[in-house]
């Protein structure tokens, strides 16, 4: 049974310098993509609060029109 060769240069070596970059890289990259779930979550509220704000005015606004609400200027 012939003996398995390794091919030495072909060997990844990983520095302890290149493994705490790496480490930095993951944290960064976590951290950005807790700011974008942040952000994203913004606008979400954002946007919910401008069509929630719309509806409720038309609403005033149409009740108002029927008689149901009494007018804004006595």
């Amino acid at each position: 049974m012939p003996v398995q060769q390794i091919d030495r240069s072909r060997l990844k070596v990983t520095s302890r310098a290149h493994i705490a970059r790496l480490r930095a890289k993951r944290a960064n990259d976590r951290e950005w993509r807790e700011a974008r779930r942040m952000v994203r979550l913004y606008r979400q509220v954002r946007i919910w609060v401008f069509f929630t704000g719309f509806t409720i005015v038309l609403l005033v606004g149409v009740l108002r029109g029927i008689g149901v609400l009494p007018p804004l200027t006595p």
